[in-house]
């Protein structure tokens, strides 16, 4: 979604398009059908494999207002559906997450633009889509511990927390307060101790759930990086992360220095090989739009963090990577591609489109090459899973599955072969709701001996949907921790 604002890619209307479809192979750009205001909204996956766009502004009178606003992707269709007005209460800087059910939970927000959100403007309820009758929207759930955790609690935090009971356990974070929740019974089961400083909007940090694998039996830890102590616009930003086991009957965060790097803003993206890359944000300063004028600017926030940090969860360790030369500020986005690459992209921390500034509104991309793409070691190529081609479609899969894939390799070195499931996650300010990682168990790799430098590779999908949900994912084969040339888009459900 971008601002419409000078964007010379128009709807077939006319209008501006704020809403496009971009193909990273032959940089060529769609636009798509959007005629409500997405600005500061939320999206999320449908166990069906449609994606769900909820909530954003009313500050453009070209757009229909967009804080009760559900939208719906469907690749197979090729554009937006909009539903005006649909939900039952306005949302600016909600959250979202897919749920075990295949359905997704709209949390929070506030009924307008704020800076801090305050009693007057915050939403803290949240509701379940599709609802129960399937059209009408289910009444909204009162939810306190949005109201308790004012002001700072915009774009909370959520994770599901994987269980053997298949239920909808929430670990959730908002400003500096953390717990666990039940969403089937709408319990609080634990309450966690504070992480130090604050660390949702607009002193922003980012959050995501730690590789998960079958070894260790899916132990599920929380890392919550970045942030700010004070809204100031000279503070220097937080440089440190909080990990926090939610297995330990005791649990207490585990804090490090993020990498020496203080950050606001920061993106971070799980790698196809469980690494994690934190990039993009400032060292100085809080989320949130310039003041002053054009001739007289203030930021907000000031001193980009233009190096990335790889991060190895095993280890610990942090490694610090070459820098951009791009400012990626307020409105960035970094996400996982099918290569294994990184997209990066954004960055307007101002109202309305600027040039020819310090901070200027941000119309380039870039993509980030890990580490393991600068290597010498051979990449696979997934060919076929259970005996259809691979991006031809989302391969319907289900959990417990045990797969069949046929790869290649492009020498004949022999390989050592691992594999990840990768969810689909939706990426904006700072937070890719939804995103998860985890380590899938290899069978078996045979030589093929009817075909040279082939493998035939057995292996197995999770057992249940709190371990990753419902909804369209990447599968990953690795050789030797390098991924494949292009991951293999499954359906699980």
């Amino acid at each position: 979604m971008f601002l419409a604002e000078a964007n010379a890619l128009l709807q077939p209307n006319g209008q501006p398009a704020i809403s496009a479809e971009y193909d990273i192979d032959t940089d060529t750009v769609r636009p798509l059908d959007v005629t409500s205001d997405t600005f500061c909204s939320a999206g999320s996956w449908l166990g069906n494999g449609t994606l769900v766009h909820t909530g954003g502004d009313s500050g453009d009178p070209k757009f229909a207002p967009g804080q009760q606003t559900l939208r719906f992707f469907d690749p197979q269709v090729g554009d937006w559906v909009e539903r005006i007005g649909l939900m039952l209460s306005k949302r600016w800087y909600p959250t979202m997450l897919p749920l075990v059910n295949g359905k997704v939970i709209i949390m929070g927000g506030s009924t307008g633009g704020v800076g801090l959100n305050n009693a007057g403007a915050n939403n803290p309820t949240y509701n379940i889509w599709p609802p129960s009758n399937n059209d009408t929207p289910d009444p909204d759930v009162q939810f306190p511990f949005l109201t308790d955790t004012l002001p700072n609690n915009l774009y909370v935090f959520l994770h599901v927390v994987p269980n053997s009971q298949n239920k909808n356990l929430l670990f959730m974070l908002s400003n500096q307060q953390g717990i666990l929740y039940d969403l089937d019974t709408a319990t609080t089961v634990t309450t966690y101790p504070k992480i130090a400083v604050q660390r949702t909007y607009p002193q922003t940090g980012s959050s995501l759930m730690l590789p998960l694998y079958p070894e260790n039996n899916y132990k599920a830890e929380v890392m919550i990086c970045g942030g700010q102590a004070l809204y100031e616009i000279t503070a220097t930003s937080e440089a440190s992360c909080g990990r926090l086991d939610l297995t330990n009957p005791t649990p207490a965060w585990e804090m490090d220095n993020f990498g020496g790097i203080p950050r606001v803003m920061p993106d971070s993206v799980i790698l196809a090989n469980g690494q994690v890359v934190f990039l993009n944000g400032a060292q100085t300063g809080y989320a949130g739009f310039h003041k002053g004028t054009k001739a007289n600017i203030l930021w907000v926030s000031n001193n980009p963090a233009y190096n990335p940090v790889l991060y190895d969860p095993a280890s610990k360790v942090y490694a610090t990577m070459n820098p951009s030369t791009i400012a990626r500020m307020y409105h960035s986005v970094a996400t996982l591609t099918p290569d294994g690459f990184v997209f990066v992209a954004g960055s307007n921390p101002q109202a309305s489109v600027m040039t020819n500034i310090l901070f200027p509104t941000e119309y380039r991309m870039e993509i980030f090459r890990p580490p393991y793409i600068l290597t010498n070691t051979p990449r696979p190529t997934i060919l076929s899973i259970n005996g259809t081609a691979i991006n031809q479609y989302r391969i319907p899969v289900t959990y417990g599955d045990n797969l069949i894939l046929v790869v290649s390799m492009p020498t004949a070195d022999t390989p050592s072969f691992t594999a990840s499931i990768i969810h689909l996650g939706f990426v904006t300010h700072s937070q890719n709701m939804g995103q998860r990682f985890v380590g899938l168990t290899v069978n078996s790799a045979s030589y093929d001996s009817t075909t040279a430098n082939r493998y035939i590779l057995s292996i197995t999908l999770p057992p249940n949907p709190t371990i990753i949900t419902p909804g369209p994912h990447y599968i990953f084969v690795l050789n030797n921790n390098v991924p494949c040339v292009r991951a293999a888009e499954v359906l699980l459900n």
